[in-house]
């Protein structure tokens, strides 16, 4: 990982959107804001769509599925809780508002 500053930051991977996942197998948000087979791409742009300062580390696996390489994004938040930027994140990805 590049050096991160003291900043707040949270690991936020695409299986956390993927609506054919269950909650036991890695999806973090309601199955209202997941999404159809998440990119790391799509995630990166609903941060950027959302103004989230943001680190991209496409060489990174997610920990239950550690043969599969998919990604993950660093999000810098300052005063929000892991549960609110996935769920932000979440509502970019379906369309709404952030």
């Amino acid at each position: 990982m590049k050096s991160i500053s003291k900043e707040r930051y949270v690991i936020v991977y695409p299986q956390y959107f993927d609506s054919r996942a269950s909650r036991k197998m890695g999806r973090r948000v309601p199955k209202g804001l997941a999404v159809d087979s998440p990119s790391l791409a799509r995630v990166e742009e609903a941060c950027r769509k959302l103004g989230l300062k943001i680190i991209v580390e496409p060489d990174k696996a997610y920990p239950r599925v550690s043969n599969v390489k998919c990604g993950r994004i660093v999000v810098f938040c300052k005063d929000m809780r892991k549960k609110s930027v996935i769920e932000k994140i979440g509502r970019a990805m379906k369309g709404g508002a952030g």
